[in-house]
């Protein structure tokens, strides 16, 4: 097998040649080469997907699947050549149904699990970390952040990946101090912005938070949730997966960032339970 990775994801692909092992498909037609499609998110990618002759399977993303709901196009190009379809969780999987398509769960997590190791510590002014998208704000919860900031006042949200101007502040002596520009919202002192930083970078820093929070309402498998996890936290998501934290309203998000200062210990039946099922395809060997 080999796979193609949609544009829309394509920062994915050099994990998905590293962690999975599967090497990227050029686009040479072979009738007897199966080809994992990665993420189908627009008109190249389906492009893609009718004009191949072999065997396909479908590896859908999350958002992709809100595409397809939208468009009959691409519906009626799915029943034309059929394919084996994996998604990440129960909401993925309904919605899937509802169009015929019959999808297997599995949770994927593109990286190297070892890189993770327990790093959870307690502190009774929890951080919380929220990654997005300069433009695509509310789609990763900065309105939700906002809405419920001041209810929440003695916990620090840490929002990367969208751009501010920026200060130098250093974290709070309940924890390590980040040493790095960062900047405060204008309304609101307990959000923090840290733009786009490295991955490596990034990765090292979550270590000193106890939250990961993922607001969005077409998600997969969240690489936020995954990496708090490992990390040995407690992550808070819209989508209900097994052994993670979600909310409906803002009450209920509010109740739950409130439940984080009695978490003393760290995340280790969650932990345990995604060892076990994380990247279980059977592409990966």
């Amino acid at each position: 097998m080999r796979f193609r990775c949609s544009l829309a994801v394509e920062s994915f692909g050099k994990h998905i040649e590293g962690v999975w092992g599967l090497k990227e498909w050029r686009g040479v037609d072979n009738e007897t080469e199966e080809v994992l499609f990665f993420g189908l998110y627009n008109d190249q990618d389906y492009d893609a997907y009718r004009i191949f002759q072999g065997k396909r399977t479908i590896f859908w993303c999350g958002s992709d699947i809100f595409r397809l709901q939208n468009s009959w196009e691409y519906q009626r190009i799915l029943k034309l050549f059929p394919a084996k379809h994996y998604c990440e969780n129960e909401v993925e999987k309904e919605n899937l149904k509802k169009l015929n398509i019959d999808a297997k769960i599995i949770p994927s997590f593109l990286d190297n699990v070892n890189n993770y190791p327990v790093a959870y510590r307690w502190i009774n002014k929890p951080h919380i970390f929220v990654s997005g998208h300069n433009e695509r704000e509310d789609e990763y919860g900065l309105d939700v952040v906002r809405r419920i900031a001041d209810r929440v006042p003695e916990t620090t949200f840490h929002i990367y990946g969208i751009d501010k101007d920026s200060k130098y502040f250093d974290i709070s002596a309940d924890s390590k101090p980040l040493n790095r520009l960062v900047d405060i919202d204008i309304d609101y002192p307990n959000i923090w912005y840290h733009g786009r930083v490295p991955e490596g970078q990034f990765n090292n820093e979550i270590t000193q938070y106890q939250c990961g929070l993922r607001t969005n309402k077409h998600d997969g498998n969240s690489e936020v949730a995954m990496k708090c996890i490992l990390n040995g936290g407690y992550p808070i998501t819209k989508i209900k997966c097994p052994h993670i934290w979600s909310y409906t309203t803002d009450d209920e998000l509010v109740a739950l960032i409130d439940k984080l200062k009695y978490m003393k210990q760290p995340n280790y039946e969650a932990r345990s339970y995604y060892l076990k099922h994380l990247n279980k395809y059977p592409w990966v060997k």
